[in-house]
């Protein structure tokens, strides 16, 4: 079955600045009601908060708009990962990097430059068509449908995020933020 993942991840974290950030993230989303602390086997994990259908998509199909209190949960546990990490969407087949330069596509996929983003937390692309060196995480992809970056907060099984939430936790990091989906 898989759980569904959506991740919130913000583009311009550095890693030295990824878990302060991860942590002010987490308390704005404490603070709004979205999610809550719930303590858990001698640790605390983040489940929806009172007001957490003012922040997702309810259809009147789906068993959560049904729910009037939080006696069943809509959604699994909400994550902070403060690390270097690939974020994703579903693929279908490989995306191509779009050079921040020149904006060309280079449809080779760069193994090499991922292995040391996932040992290093750093790595660069050179662009075949203008020939200039950027950091992995300036690059962009087809369809929007990779990342590379410090820091994400993934929403396991909740229903759609609001691009209205996903925003605002963007305004309050003070960063660009994209949102992923993807069946894990």
């Amino acid at each position: 079955m898989g759980t569904y993942r959506q991740t919130v991840v913000d583009l311009e974290a550095s890693g030295d600045e990824a878990a302060a950030l991860g942590e002010r993230g987490r308390a704005w989303l404490v603070a709004e009601g979205v999610i809550r602390p719930v303590p858990w086997r001698g640790d605390v994990v983040h489940l929806a908060g009172p007001r957490w259908r003012e922040a997702v998509e309810l259809v009147s199909w789906d068993w959560r708009a049904r729910i009037k209190d939080l006696e069943e949960e809509p959604g699994g546990e909400v994550g902070v990962v403060a690390r270097p990490a690939v974020f994703h969407s579903d693929l279908s087949e490989a995306p191509a990097a779009i050079c921040p330069h020149c904006r060309s596509a280079d449809p080779a996929v760069p193994r090499e430059a991922f292995d040391t983003w996932h040992a290093t937390g750093a790595a660069d692309l050179d662009c075949p068509a203008c020939a200039r060196r950027s950091p992995l995480p300036h690059w962009d992809w087809t369809d929007d449908s990779l990342a590379f970056a410090h820091l994400g907060f993934e929403f396991d099984d909740w229903p759609p995020l609001l691009p209205e939430l996903t925003a605002a936790l963007g305004r309050e990091l003070g960063h660009r933020i994209r949102q992923f989906a993807c069946k894990i």
